[in-house]
C-alpha cells in the first residue's frame, strides 16, 4: 500500500530544491564546515542515480551531516537559518525515500527524533510540515524494522500524532490530506494502530467528522473537492483522495480487536460508512468500505452485526454481489460474501421485538414495519415498556435527536404506546417525554408536527390514569 506524496508537499520539496544557498557565508559564520559543504554539493542538484551512488558510500557520514548531534540541521536551527533547515529537511526526505541504508544510519543515531520533533513547533509554517513528513517516514522505517518499539519511537509517535492531529483540524484540505497520509503510513504497525487509539479524542475524532461529512446526503460536493481538484471528484462535500485517506486509515484501525469493539460504540462510523458505500461511484470507495465492514463484522459481530443490520445496507450488499465475481475480484467479493452471510444469519435470528428494540437503542429510527403495525403495539406495548432500558431509549432519541425521521417515528412510538398502556402516564412525564412531544407539536417538520399531535391526543384521552 504505497501513497503518493501529496502534491502540497511535492511542489514545496521542488520549490525548496531550486533554491539557491550561500555556502560561502555559512562557512565564514561557522554554521558548517567546509568539508561538510563538498559533501552536500556533492549530491545537489545532480540525478537521483548519482546521488544515491555517492551516499551509498558514506550513509554514516552523511546521517551525521545532517541530523547527528552537531549537523547541519542543529547547527542551522540554532543559527536561525530557516533556509538551511529547510533544505536539509528536504535533503533528509529525499535520501529517506531513495536509500534504505541511509534510513538505518538516521535510526542508529543516538536520539534521532528529538530534534525534528522540535522543529514541529517552528514558527515558519514550511519547517513543522517538512519535519513531520521526515519524523513519518523514519518512525514508519523504524516501527517496520522490529516488532517491539525502541524507546525512542515510543516517546516520539504520540508527539508526532498529536502534531497531525492538529492539522486534520484545519480548515486546509491539503494540511488535512497530508495529516491523514501519514498516519496511513504509520498504521501499518499494530503498536502504533493502539498507541493511535489511545489518543483517538485527538486523532479519530476529527477523522470521523470528516467521514460523517462525505456520508451526509446535504454535502456540499464543491467545497472540498474544488480545493483538491476537480470539483466533480467529490462525494458528500469531500474530495475522493481525502474520502480515500480516511477510509484508508479507519480500516487499517479496524484490524486491532480493541477498536473493532469500540469503534462504532464510540463514533457511530456504521451509519456513515453505508451511506458512503449506498453513494459510491469509484470502486476503490467501494472496495474500502466493504473491506472496513468485514473486519467490523468479523472481529466484533456482537456488537457491529446489531447496527450493520439497522443501516438496512443488506439489500444493497445483495444488489452489487452480481457485479463483482470471484476471479476478477476476489478480495472485494470474499467481503461481501462475509457481510452479506453474517446479516443474513443475524437476521433470521431475530424476532420482530428483538429488531425493534435494537433499533431504538442504536438511535437510528426509520419507518420500519413495527411502528405503524398496529398488531405489534397490541401485542408488545406492555412488555416494551416494562424495558425501562428501552423506554429510556426512546426519550433520549425524542429529547436530543435533530433528525426529522428520527423525531417523527420516536413520536410515533410514544403515540402507540400511550394509546396502548394507559398507566404509564408518570412514568413519560417524569422523563419529560410528554413535554417533549407538545413541544413538537411546533416543529417546522409536518410529519413531526402529526405525530406529535396524535401522541398529545393520546396523553389527553388517559389523563387521569395512573
Amino acid at each position: 500500500m504505497s501513497l503518493d506524496t501529496p502534491k502540497y508537499l511535492v511542489e514545496l520539496f521542488s520549490n525548496i530544491r531550486g533554491r539557491s544557498i550561500a555556502w560561502d557565508a555559512h562557512v565564514r559564520a561557522g554554521l558548517i564546515t567546509e568539508s561538510d559543504v563538498k559533501k552536500i554539493k556533492a549530491i545537489d542538484k545532480v540525478s537521483k542515480e548519482k546521488q544515491v551512488s555517492v551516499v551509498e558510500k558514506d550513509v554514516d557520514g552523511y546521517a551525521s551531516l545532517v541530523l547527528g548531534p552537531q549537523g547541519g540541521l542543529k547547527k542551522a536551527t540554532d543559527g536561525k537559518r530557516v533556509d538551511v533547515v529547510t533544505y536539509m529537511l528536504v535533503l533528509l526526505g529525499d535520501l529517506l525515500e531513495s536509500v534504505p541504508a541511509f534510513t538505518e544510519s538516521l535510526l542508529a543515531l543516538p536520539s534521532p527524533f528529538s530534534h525534528l520533533l522540535s522543529l514541529l513547533s517552528h514558527t515558519d509554517e514550511a519547517v513543522p510540515l517538512l519535519s513531520s513528513s521526515v519524523l513519518t517516514a523514519m518512525l514508519t522505517a523504524s516501527l517496520k524494522s522490529s516488532s517491539k518499539p525502541t524507546s525512542d519511537t515510543e516517546a516520539a509517535l504520540p508527539q508526532l500524532y498529536r502534531y497531525l492531529a492538529g492539522l486534520t483540524k484545519s480548515p486546509d484540505v491539503h494540511l488535512q490530506d497530508i495529516a491523514i497520509q501519514s498516519y496511513v503510513s504509520l498504521l501499518r504497525s499494530s503498536y502504533a494502530r493502539i498507541t493511535f487509539w489511545e489518543l483517538k479524542e485527538e486523532t479519530v475524532a476529527p477523522i470521523v467528522r470528516i467521514l460523517e461529512s462525505a456520508g451526509s446526503q446535504n454535502g456540499n460536493s464543491s467545497d472540498r473537492g474544488s480545493v483538491l481538484g476537480n470539483p466533480a471528484t467529490a462525494q458528500g462535500g469531500v474530495a475522493l483522495q481525502l474520502l480515500y485517506h480516511v477510509l484508508l486509515v479507519i480500516w487499517e484501525l479496524t484490524f486491532e480487536e480493541v477498536v473493532a469493539e469500540e469503534i462504532n460504540a464510540k463514533y457511530d462510523i456504521i451509519p456513515p460508512i453505508t451511506d458512503i458505500l449506498r453513494s459510491a461511484f469509484k470502486e476503490k470507495i467501494t472496495r474500502l468500505c466493504l473491506a472496513t465492514l468485514s473486519n467490523l463484522a468479523t472481529k466484533s459481530p456482537s456488537l457491529n452485526l446489531p447496527p450493520l443490520l439497522l443501516s438496512n445496507v443488506l439489500p444493497h450488499l445483495q444488489t452489487i454481489s452480481t457485479r463483482f465475481t470471484s476471479s476478477s475480484d476476489p478480495d472485494l467479493t470474499a467481503d461481501l460474501s462475509t457481510l452479506i452471510d453474517s446479516l443474513e444469519n443475524f437476521q433470521s435470528s431475530q424476532t420482530t421485538l428483538s429488531s425493534y428494540r435494537l433499533e431504538i437503542l442504536s438511535g437510528h429510527l426509520r419507518w420500519s414495519p413495527p411502528h405503524r403495525n398496529e398488531g405489534f403495539w397490541k401485542k408488545h406495548s406492555r412488555e416494551i415498556l416494562e424495558d425501562s432500558e428501552l423506554v429510556k431509549a426512546l426519550a433520549r432519541v425524542l429529547s436530543t435527536s435533530q433528525d426529522k425521521t428520527v423525531l417523527a417515528v420516536a413520536a410515533n412510538d410514544v403515540g402507540a404506546l400511550v394509546r396502548e398502556v394507559s398507566g404509564g402516564r408518570k412514568k413519560w412525564e417524569e422523563l419529560g417525554v410528554k413535554s417533549r412531544v407538545m413541544e413538537l407539536m411546533g416543529d417546522s417538520d409536518a410529519e413531526v408536527r402529526y405525530e406529535a399531535l396524535k401522541a398529545v391526543q393520546g396523553f389527553l384521552a388517559n389523563a387521569f390514569s395512573g
